[in-house]
């Protein structure tokens, strides 16, 4: 389609242009034709006469026979025959220079008669001039007509040829432009620097196709962004599926417990006649179901648009001992070492209420996770948390789902031995609302989260690193 417009452009215009000069040349030559040779015979006409009175006051001022010479260089000259007769007609002198021959070709003619007055006598001078010369030039233009009409050929399709590129050139370069950006590509331009009204509409095209150039990189953007939205809209909604999937999964089994225990004791059915042994083993199931409502419900709020951190200056370090300090009961009914290499005085603005929470699910995961004779590590150094519990190693496949709801590495364990689920996961929302960075990572000896409190930490606050041989270390009796 671009060839045959810009062709059709092209083409329009060599014919047009070719066409004109050609009309042009035309009435030119026509004109040389008819006016020329008109010119010519009046020109001719003119200087015959002038010479033809000048030698007749020539013949009056010194007569016909010491004019003799006059008349023949008249003659000469232009082409003439002139008689001189006397008062009676007889012929006195006279002289022909014309060739008869083309005196008897030629069809243009001109006749010249004057006297004089030689004494008493009286004598009449007659001229006849031969315009031969208007005839030949005539016939000369007509000979030269396929030579002439062979160079006006020529040169009108050379100058058609370069006007049509001049001025087709630049149209077809604006409508490959076009073209293209029909198919939504604005990365060209049109190279026309002409101050014409086609430069003018190369400009207009240039500047139209950087607006929507911007346009389309506009929406562009703005449906990529739709697109991402979507897809989180989509991610958010079948979190929250997978997570009341579980939360259900998670409640229905004490509820199931809770249920047959009560029925068992209601009708009196074997070990269930216990009364009192079932009803504190179904408090006990209560109040674990109580403390999964509790982290669903910390973890809903979070969760929630309208959830807020309150913030405040946290000593950090004091925090993560007191954290410490409750989980020693722990530590010690199971034989394992606690080490401690916690800077002092590291500050941050958090919510102390959460942060504690995060110290607390870490460390009671740590101690739950870890067998029995273990040492757990809990440092913090230039910023960064790490608690590392020994003795065990989590499959890498597993280590990207720790922070999954209800996600538990060892599928022995229930919600007896193994927590909620939810312990890891409400960490990593706590750490999200606040900026911080959590990762879980194997290492040599064991499981290492850690957690970097940088970017959040007061500079006025910055901590001193304790040496190394300022480690706590806190050892069951």
């Amino acid at each position: 389609m671009k060839k045959k417009i810009s062709e059709s452009i092209q083409a329009k215009t060599f014919l047009s242009m070719l066409a004109l000069l050609l009309a042009c040349c035309i009435i030119i030559y026509a004109m040389v034709m008819v006016f020329l040779p008109k010119n010519y015979q009046t020109e001719l006409e003119s200087q015959a006469t002038s010479d033809f009175y000048r030698l007749m006051e020539t013949l009056e001022r010194s007569g016909w026979e010491a004019g003799s010479e006059e008349i023949l260089a008249f003659s000469m000259k232009n082409n003439a025959t002139v008689r001189i007769t006397d008062t009676d007609g007889n012929d006195v002198f006279s002289v022909n220079y014309a060739d008869p021959e083309n005196l008897e070709e030629a069809d243009r003619t001109m006749s010249c008669s004057a006297t004089f007055q030689e004494g008493w006598q009286t004598y009449q001078v007659s001229a006849e001039i031969s315009l031969v010369a208007v005839s030949q030039s005539y016939e000369i233009l007509l000979k030269l007509i396929p030579l002439i009409a062979v160079v006006i050929l020529l040169i009108s399709v050379l100058a058609a040829l370069v006007c049509s590129r001049y001025f087709s050139k630049p149209l077809i370069h604006i409508c490959s432009v076009a073209k293209r950006m029909t198919s939504l590509d604005m990365t060209w331009k049109c190279e026309v620097r002409q101050r014409d009204e086609i430069g003018v509409l190369a400009d207009s095209l240039n500047e139209m196709s950087e607006r929507l150039n911007k346009a389309l990189v506009s929406l562009q953007e703005a449906n990529e962004q739709l697109q991402m939205d979507i897809e989180r809209e989509r991610e958010q909604e079948r979190q929250r599926i997978d997570f009341f999937t579980a939360v259900s999964h998670e409640l229905k089994t004490p509820i199931a417990i809770i249920k047959g225990e009560l029925e068992g004791m209601i009708y009196q059915v074997g070990d269930y006649k216990d009364r009192d042994t079932y009803l504190r083993h179904c408090m006990k199931t209560v109040n674990d179901m109580e403390r999964i409502v509790q982290d669903i419900l910390s973890a809903a709020r979070m969760g929630g648009s309208d959830f807020r951190l309150e913030r405040a200056d946290l000593d950090i370090s004091r925090m993560l001992q007191k954290a410490c300090r409750k989980v020693m009961g722990r530590i010690e009914d199971k034989e394992m070492e606690l080490r401690q290499d916690i800077q002092p005085d590291f500050h941050y603005a958090g919510d102390a209420r959460l942060l504690e929470k995060v110290f607390s699910n870490v460390l009671d995961n740590a101690v739950a996770y870890s067998p029995r004779g273990a040492a757990v590590i809990v440092a913090l150094r230039e910023g960064v948390l790490s608690v590392e519990n020994s003795g065990i190693h989590i499959e890498q496949e597993d280590l990207g789902r720790l922070f999954t709801p209800f996600y538990r590495v060892d599928k022995s364990r229930n919600r007896n031995s193994g927590g909620s689920g939810l312990g890891l996961y409400i960490t990593k929302m706590i750490l999200n609302h606040h900026g911080i960075s959590c990762n879980m990572e194997n290492t040599e000896n064991g499981v290492r989260f850690t957690a970097a409190f940088l970017e959040a930490a007061t500079p006025e606050q910055s901590s001193v690193c304790m040496p190394p041989d300022g480690m706590e270390i806190l050892t069951s009796d």
